[in-house]
């Protein structure tokens, strides 16, 4: 399996799975490396950390339902993976 193809896999994983918890080991284990190299090697691959991307990515899809729906910030913010309203306007008032 190339790197890349483990790569794709991960990136696929975390655009589907963005209201999960999104564990590194989990994601370690889907690329099938140990955690500590795939934190490496996806790092030095994207320049941020996995930590990073999830939530660059998670204000990314809560910016544009804001702009493109009707729902309620309390859906979007479940929709997007955070746990309470207060935790996503703390973290999306702080872009």
């Amino acid at each position: 399996c190339s790197s890349d193809l483990r790569f794709r896999r991960v990136v696929d994983y975390l655009h589907e799975n963005l209201e999960r918890d999104l564990d590194l080991n989990h994601l370690a284990e889907i690329a099938c490396m140990s955690p500590y190299h795939w934190h490496r090697i996806y790092q030095s691959f994207c320049g941020e950390s996995l930590a990073a991307t999830v939530k660059r990515l998670r204000l990314q899809r809560a910016a544009n339902l804001l702009v493109k729906t009707s729902d309620s910030i309390e859906q979007i913010a479940q929709v997007c993976g955070y746990s309470n309203l207060q935790s996503f306007t703390r973290i999306f008032s702080g872009v």
